[in-house]
């Protein structure tokens, strides 16, 4: 069951320590995500540039969709704990085995949800970044 070494008990504060340790991040993203709102809605890039506008359009729709993501895996996590203590109710393999491959599936989509988060706010700042400094 759970795995040789662990017991249930430390099975589930290994779990509920990992979803607490994303919920922290989830957090921080909220926080970087009004950052990029703002950003993007900022007088600073009423310059005249190719394609300015549609591209800012694009990040404040793209920022839009994250914040939807953000807040759906922020749920999906608070729900998660509260599953959590059906482990200690878990008496067979199978039922072991669930929580170990829900566990796993849960980690893949916020490892994937980060990852791409990170990808879009590197995007936003690069392109940012070069339109602030071509303001010199």
């Amino acid at each position: 069951m759970l795995g040789e070494r662990n017991t249930q008990e430390e099975l589930l504060q290994a779990f509920h320590h990992e979803a607490e340790w994303w919920k922290s991040i989830i957090v921080n993203i909220l926080s970087e995500i009004q950052f990029i709102d703002r950003l993007l809605k900022a007088n600073v890039f009423k310059e005249n540039m190719s394609n300015l506008f549609e591209r800012l359009q694009e990040f404040t729709h793209e920022i839009k969709t994250k914040t939807r993501e953000t807040k759906n895996l922020k749920k999906e996590l608070t729900e998660y704990e509260d599953k959590l203590r059906g482990i200690l109710e878990c008496q067979d393999v199978s039922c072991d085995t669930y929580y170990l491959e829900n566990h796993k599936a849960l980690k893949e989509r916020f490892e994937k949800f980060y990852m791409d988060f990170n990808a879009y706010k590197t995007k936003v700042f690069n392109f940012t970044g070069s339109v602030l400094s071509d303001k010199k």
